[in-house]
């Protein structure tokens, strides 16, 4: 489960957790691209805070290289897909 995925990597704040759960929806539920509706329903089932502005942290995620915005829109909102730098990120268990 997406909790459990979260358990096992252990980000230590939202804009690792956003990754973690990105990485959850492309590898474990083959949601590709993803749109911030997808992340808030990971943070839900995975029982976490829901931060106060999803799109921000995804951007955080975006200016280091770890998540790419889509060519095409998912329900008419932003979409995006993780980079293979994020996916290493999230599997080495955020060790650069």
């Amino acid at each position: 489960s997406v909790k459990e995925l979260i358990l096992e990597k252990g980000p230590k704040n939202d804009i690792q957790k956003t990754l973690v759960i990105g990485y959850y929806l492309e590898h474990f539920e083959n949601i590709t691209p993803f749109n911030a509706d997808d992340i808030e329903k990971g943070f839900r089932l995975a029982k976490e805070a829901l931060p106060l502005n999803i799109n921000d942290r995804v951007n955080s995620n975006i200016n280091a290289g770890y998540i790419m915005e889509h060519s095409e829109k998912k329900n008419s909102r932003k979409a995006w897909l993780l980079t293979a730098t994020g996916e290493r990120f999230v599997e080495s268990g955020f060790k650069k």
